[in-house]
């Protein structure tokens, strides 16, 4: 009974971050270059994370809660630091979380570290 229990404990815990992690797209370099490419005019956004790290999922609610306040103007995409080690190495990402902002393919913005959703809307709001 108790080697079931560990288990279980961590799928509850996971599941719902899992869940909304799936709400947006996760990149890479090629995939990257093709979506700067396609929304010169919008913010784009890359959220570095992993699922291992706490606040990173605290950061995905927000995020995920946002896209739709933002659709049209801002494209969001997720980049798992453990499978995208060419886009973590050519914006030099050391921590997580941490979000890059683009504009016309060019870095406007760096956060790492936690941020509020309060200090993301202000961020994207300053970038429009």
């Amino acid at each position: 009974m108790k080697r079931f229990i560990l288990p279980l404990l961590l799928l509850t815990l996971f599941l719902p971050c899992l869940a909304q992690a799936q709400e947006y797209k996760t990149v890479g370099l090629k995939d990257l270059t093709s979506i700067v490419a396609q929304n010169k005019g919008k913010v784009v956004m890359l959220n570095f994370f992993a699922t291992w790290c706490p606040p990173c999922r605290e950061e995905i609610p927000d995020l995920v809660s946002l896209a739709p306040k933002y659709e049209g103007k801002v494209v969001i995409g997720k980049c798992d630091v453990e499978e995208n080690d060419d886009i973590t190495m050519k914006y030099g990402v050391r921590n997580i979380p941490t979000i890059i902002f683009l504009k016309g393919g060019q870095v406007v913005d760096k956060q790492v570290g936690a941020c509020s959703k309060d200090a993301l809307k202000a961020k994207i709001e300053k970038l429009l």
